[in-house]
């Protein structure tokens, strides 16, 4: 099988419009594993995105007085609003000192500067949980006024799971339909003053499993509550109740609260990311009451319910898809379905699994006609 979207890239991803300056300490060259594969906003809109360019001699002898000088040069001429500093194998087995890389780096910029403890072994969403905390440590304000309107952040927003299907701008406008104001985006299609406001939302919906540890950080310092939970299909009203009683009782509500008791079924399966794979066979299961369960390789972040199996390895979750009739997944799981003798496979492309392949195949699960489409190949009613 294909790997995912690594943690590094996951940082790169999170920081990406925010005006920042990423850093990724890796080989020469290896930056266009992130361009190429990682990233669908590289070719229209640009970012600070820079490789450290380590090679063998300074790998050996540790040469970490070459990567502060570059990363000091550059952040002069290019005056970010902040530098961040992701890690990879090499430096993760040599030991290199990433955190005090970054102390020295802003003690010389005056460029608020941090680094992000990744090493390509781990799930993307990990490194952009990662480096939302280590970004709203520096640069969100507390207030204890909440906004006006009824004001919502977006938390674990970024193409890999919000590719080009226009998903996120469906989410924006269900949140308008239902009157509320998107605050602050993290972080897609918003700037980082905005982010800097994010305490002054009533509540905080989390989009994703990178998003959790973010809602939960906010939690914890600001009482913001959140709503960890995606309005597809039939959960809309679902989902809009979940704000309304979050905000009114400023009490939170979790994935398993969110989409209840139900473990769902083995004839269909979703296969993908934990919290979008998991409101998508919720939704499928109000059409079809037990019927659906959710699967995902990557790692649930505090996604937890009934109906999700996640962190899934891929001998489990070959296991686990025997009896499965249908299973929709990114075409890439296709051997692995057929190994596990799968009646049939829908296609359900994920950018964070097989990059630009399938691009053009990615189902907006937050609008009604393709979510139908959807629910008419698993349940097998498509006219």
């Amino acid at each position: 099988m294909s790997t995912y979207t690594a943690d590094c890239s996951g940082v790169a991803s999170a920081l990406y419009e925010l005006g920042g300056m990423t850093v990724i300490h890796d080989a020469s060259g290896c930056n266009s594993t992130y361009t190429t594969h990682d990233e669908p906003r590289w070719n229209t809109m640009p970012s600070a995105v820079f490789i450290s360019a380590l090679t063998e001699m300074d790998a050996v002898l540790g040469n970490d007085s070459r990567i502060i000088d570059d990363i000091v040069d550059a952040a002069r001429k290019l005056t970010p609003a902040f530098v961040a500093i992701a890690g990879t194998p090499i430096p993760m087995m040599t030991g290199v000192d990433l955190k005090g890389i970054a102390r020295l780096v802003e003690s010389r910029t005056r460029i608020p500067s941090f680094a992000v403890q990744t090493n390509s072994m781990r799930a993307y969403s990990v490194g952009c949980a990662q480096a939302w905390i280590e970004l709203s440590r520096r640069f969100v304000v507390p207030n204890g006024a909440r906004a006006g309107s009824f004001g919502i952040n977006l938390l674990g927003a970024t193409p890999l799971d919000f590719s080009t299907g226009g998903m996120l701008e469906s989410l924006r406008a269900a949140a308008a339909r239902a009157g509320y104001t998107i605050n602050a985006c993290w972080a897609m299609g918003d700037k980082l003053e905005s982010l800097a406001n994010t305490a002054a939302a009533r509540v905080n919906v989390v989009v994703s499993s990178s998003g959790l540890p973010l809602a939960q950080c906010f939690e914890r310092c600001f009482g913001t509550p959140y709503v960890c939970g995606l309005p597809v299909g039939g959960l809309a009203p679902r989902w809009h109740a979940a704000v309304e009683w979050a905000a009114k009782n400023r009490c939170s509500v979790p994935a398993a609260d969110f989409l209840g008791a139900d473990a769902g079924g083995t004839r269909t399966a979703v296969l993908g990311e934990p919290l979008a794979a998991a409101c998508t066979a919720a939704a499928v299961n109000l059409e079809q009451p037990g019927s659906c369960r959710a699967l995902s390789p990557l790692p649930s972040l505090g996604i937890e319910a009934p109906i999700l199996s996640s962190n899934l390895s891929e001998d489990l979750l070959r296991a686990m898809l025997g009896g499965t009739e249908v299973l929709a997944a990114d075409p890439l799981f296709d051997i692995i379905a057929e190994e596990a003798r799968v009646g049939r496979t829908v296609a359900f492309p994920h950018e964070a699994c097989s990059g630009r392949m399938y691009r053009n195949g990615i189902v907006n699960i937050l609008e009604r006609a393709p979510f139908d489409a959807l629910v008419g190949n698993l349940l097998d009613t498509a006219k």
